[in-house]
């Protein structure tokens, strides 16, 4: 019989004389108040490892094991070499390698008897070797694991369950039969430090799990402020002296020690939010999808899309590289990647031969419940643009999109408000824009104010219309395309009583200068030339258009000519009017 090895659930522990005091200042680092304090452990974390040795656990026993193991005083050193361990057990399960798994697992249980990981390690283990009621032991450890993740949020962005580290949250994902395929960090006030994970499961749209680290970065903060030498718990053995962050410890400055630890997420983060420069932002990117990170595939693609689009030269190269990496992540299970390669298919980018199967990717990309293509195909069949005209059968993916997301809701209120479509606006989606406007939505407020300005299913009304139409930049002042459309719409409207020229201008002269993004957008300085030819000041128009006009060469913008028929009436001292809303 091959060799038994025995778990901490199944022998004592040797325990160390380990205090709790470090528990007080954790809780109120975390934000829960010293009123918080009756709460915590009452024994030292060694203790209550020798306490469950050998008992049937629940996800309070397993929450009470995490609380006192984060307040430990050597707790940077310890979950180093749990982590080194896990990390040990994430490669010998794909290989299916069980008779390593054992001393493994034993190994990481006799650091932390809660980790998920080691109890993983350990069922496979034992049921390799015929010893089903030993596995039994760690099955009922990995339950009430998941339970103690499970109680404390249901894994969306506003309640994240939480994990004591990104490798129970992976492992947590992989009991649940879902597979990771990419992943990356964000930060929010409630929730300083979360990770964020795409997990796929056969022929299901891909899961976004969202898990808090806030309590692992609020024990390595804790240990920093009082030991400046604490070891980080990933990557090279560095300390916030080696590295220079002792003074600007932050959850930032800790995801980009993971990322020098070569972690996937951490990596994809400084590609996504963390570099300044192109070339380090294609590195760290590049470094993410060696590490399997699809999410960072996708992100890549559409970097090399950008590039393709806006080069003068080897065009065809950079598409080509887009293309490779869109396959990636469309292999993982990306919708948004089937959508975006199948939109630039169906554009042309390849050639016309790639068209079908540009709209079997926007299919594809529609059956996995992504609104983009939902709307795409939607409006296809409104003009009959690659497939037949027929609005009965745009509503419905309207309606399926609507069902979705706000965003959706807002595509199908569009689509209703068509000049082509001949159903009218309806109470649903009136009630629909209203409830996603009340989120702050600027969209929604947009086409709140177009209906009041041209009367569809409320009674017109300017001054409600130019309400609408304010209150959405004061909700997203920042947003160059927002301030655009509202600008626009007040600058040049056939409507006298719509008209504001000065907000008009107002808004795109402090958008405009504010925004290198809004500088290099033809559109937009279209529009801000219309906003001072409405006001008056031909001479800035111009000068403004012929920016316009030279951005829009350099790129190859398909508006040149609309923007040298606008050129040609500043000159004439003429202002632009147009039929909007």
């Amino acid at each position: 019989m091959p060799m038994r090895y025995t778990s901490p659930v199944e022998r004592k522990t040797d325990t160390r004389s380990m205090h709790v005091l470090g528990a007080v200042s954790l809780a109120c680092l975390l934000g829960t108040g010293c009123a918080s304090v009756p709460d915590a452990p009452t024994l030292s974390y060694d203790d209550l490892a020798e306490q469950t040795h050998g008992t049937t656990v629940d996800a309070h026993d397993i929450t009470r094991i995490r609380q006192a193991f984060l307040a430990t005083p050597d707790f940077d050193e310890r979950m180093r070499g749990i982590t080194r361990l896990e990390d040990q057990v994430n490669i010998l399960l794909p290989a299916e390698q069980p008779l390593r798994l054992g001393p493994v697992g034993s190994a990481i249980l006799d650091h932390y008897p809660a980790s998920l990981s080691g109890h993983r390690a350990l069922a496979v283990f034992y049921r390799h070797v015929g010893l089903p009621e030993q596995a039994a032991i760690h099955d009922r450890w990995i339950e009430a694991i998941a339970r103690a993740i499970e109680s404390g949020g249901n894994g969306s962005l506003d309640e994240p369950f939480p994990a004591l580290s990104p490798n129970e949250a992976d492992a947590y994902l992989r009991v649940k039969g879902l597979t990771p395929v990419g992943s990356t960090y964000r930060e929010a006030p409630d929730h300083p430090l979360m990770l964020w994970i795409a997990a796929s499961r056969e022929n299901q749209p891909l899961d976004n799990v969202f898990f808090d680290l806030t309590p692992l970065y609020a024990a390595i903060a804790s240990s920093v402020s009082r030991k400046p030498a604490t070891v980080f718990p990933v990557g090279p053995p560095e300390t916030c002296e080696t590295l220079g962050i002792c003074d600007e410890f932050s959850p930032s400055a800790f995801i980009g020690v993971l990322a020098r630890g070569n972690d996937p997420a951490a990596l994809m983060f400084m590609g996504w939010k963390g570099a300044r420069h192109i070339d380090d932002v294609m590195r760290a990117l590049y470094f993410a999808a060696r590490g399997g990170n699809a999410m960072a595939n996708g992100l890549l693609a559409r970097l090399w899309r950008n590039t393709a689009i806006n080069a003068s030269s080897e065009r065809e190269r950079y598409f080509r590289r887009a293309e490779q990496e869109f396959q990636v992540a469309i292999g993982a299970g990306f919708d948004d990647a089937m959508f975006d390669l199948g939109t630039l298919y169906v554009g042309e980018a390849y050639g016309s031969s790639r068209i079908a199967d540009g709209l079997a990717l926007i299919r594809r990309s529609a059956e996995l419940d992504n609104t983009d293509a939902l709307a795409f195909l939607g409006w296809g069949h409104v003009v009959g643009d690659f497939v037949e005209r027929d609005h009965q059968l745009a509503e419905q993916y309207f309606l399926r999109a609507a069902a979705l997301n706000g965003e959706g809701k807002l595509a199908y209120a569009r689509f209703l408000m068509h000049p082509d479509v001949e159903q009218g606006f309806n109470k649903r989606a009136f009630q629909w824009i209203r409830q996603v406007a009340k989120d702050d939505n600027a969209d929604a407020m947009v086409l709140i104010g177009d209906l009041y300005a041209r009367g569809l299913h409320v009674g017109k009304s300017f001054r409600r219309a130019q309400s609408w139409f304010k209150n959405a930049v004061k909700a997203a002042p920042d947003d160059p395309y927002l301030v655009n459309e509202v600008a626009w719409r007040l600058a040049v409207t056939h409507l006298p009583k719509l008209r504001d020229e000065r907000y008009a201008l107002e808004i795109m002269e402090r958008i405009m200068e504010a925004s290198e993004e809004a500088r290099r957008n033809p559109a937009y300085l279209d529009t801000w030339a219309a906003a001072y030819a409405a006001n008056g000041d031909f001479e800035r128009a111009i000068a403004v258009q012929q920016e316009a006009i030279e951005v829009a060469q350099a790129t190859s913008d398909d508006d040149l000519p609309i923007l040298l028929e606008h050129l040609e009436a500043f000159r004439a001292g003429e202002e632009i009017s147009e039929q909007v809303p």
